[in-house]
């Protein structure tokens, strides 16, 4: 890790170590599984929708720290947010990690991946989650 320091801020390392919101959801209305076949991660993204309102997300799977900790903040970002926020937070984040573009300051603590487009090899890692989630609330 001291190899990308600013990679791995605090807020990072605190989720990628003491994840939110792990396990199965038992009242979850959409879910998708996703995988990086380049590092092996996986994750599965449930996401409990009533209307247009994500009222809870959870996540599981084997992946790591860098996932793991997006996966932690995006479940607790978009806890009550609208579908349409979730897409555009969503985009938002896939503009921020691949290349750099986009405003880290609008993202609150998700601002912390903002180094990540800096490390092509752990795109795929940040973003993995955010792209299952997409594919779970489909079209």
């Amino acid at each position: 890790m001291s190899a990308a320091p600013g990679l791995y801020r605090d807020v990072v390392l605190e989720h990628g170590r003491r994840p939110r919101n792990v396990g199965p959801l038992a009242s979850a209305t959409h879910a998708a599984e996703g995988d990086n076949p380049l590092c092996g991660d996986s994750v599965r993204v449930e996401v409990e929708r009533r209307g247009d309102v994500l009222a809870r997300l959870a996540f599981a799977g084997e992946s790591c720290i860098l996932a793991t900790a997006s996966a932690s903040l995006m479940t607790e970002e978009l806890r009550g947010a609208h579908v349409d926020e979730a897409r555009r937070r969503a985009a938002a984040m896939e503009a921020l990690c691949s290349d750099g573009r986009g405003a880290a300051d609008a993202l609150g603590p998700l601002a912390a991946f903002a180094d990540v487009h800096r490390h092509p090899a752990r795109i795929a890692c940040a973003l993995l989650p955010w792209r299952t989630l997409v594919r779970a609330l489909g079209d």
